[in-house]
Formats: C-alpha cells, sequence, structure tokens
C-alpha cells in the first residue's frame, strides 16, 4: 500500500525523523557523523531529504541506536503456506502472471 506521497515528501520527513531522533539524544550531527564513520555532511544531506547513500543511511541509524528498525523497512517476503507456488524454494526470479498482456499483441505470423 501506498500513500501517494512523492519520493521527495518522503525523503524530506525521513530526514526530519532522523534530525528528531539525533535531537532527542542531545547530539550534534558532528557526533553522529563521528560515530557513523562518515562526514558531517553526509548527516546534514539525510536529514535535510537531500539524498545517500543506503550504506550512509545505515550507518547513521546505527549511530542513533535505530539498527532494529532498518528489518522494519522492508520485511523479509515469503509467501503464504497455503500459496501453491511456496514449494520451499526462495524465487531467483519474476515472471508475469499467467493470462497478462503482452505489449505486442498476437498474430498467427504474417
Amino acid at each position: 500500500m501506498t500513500d501517494g506521497r512523492p519520493v521527495a515528501v518522503l525523503t524530506k520527513d525521513l530526514g526530519a525523523s532522523l534530525a528528531s531522533h539525533r535531537l532527542s539524544r542531545n547530539l550534534r550531527q558532528d557526533d553522529v557523523a563521528a560515530q557513523a564513520g562518515v562526514s558531517r555532511g553526509v548527516v546534514a544531506r539525510l536529514e535535510a531529504g537531500e539524498g545517500g547513500t543506503i550504506d550512509s543511511l545505515i550507518r547513521v541509524l546505527k549511530a542513533l541506536g535505530l539498527e532494529d528498525r532498518i528489518s522494519v523497512l522492508v520485511p523479509v517476503a515469503t509467501l503464504s503456506p497455503l500459496d501453491p507456488r511456496g514449494r520451499g524454494d526462495q524465487r531467483q526470479r519474476a515472471r508475469p502472471a499467467s493470462g497478462a498482456e503482452e505489449d505486442e499483441p498476437w498474430s498467427w505470423g504474417e
């Protein structure tokens, strides 16, 4: 499910949340940067919602003591035990559902 907010808004909200957690712990950006092993500019950009890498985000989350929240971002994907596709093997590829319309209409090859 999605709430329809643009990516820019989501990144600003995430950055504001990071800043709130940092301030609630009475830490300066320099302190978090030193603990995370990144520059203060990286912390500032993440808090401003202006981008960064996944590596930097995880480092900052760990520095703020929020590493337990990382698994909440993308939970482990599993199939229902009642789903006939769930044979125990982890899927390696995705394919269109049966009967899905293709880009080109079918023809007799004329």
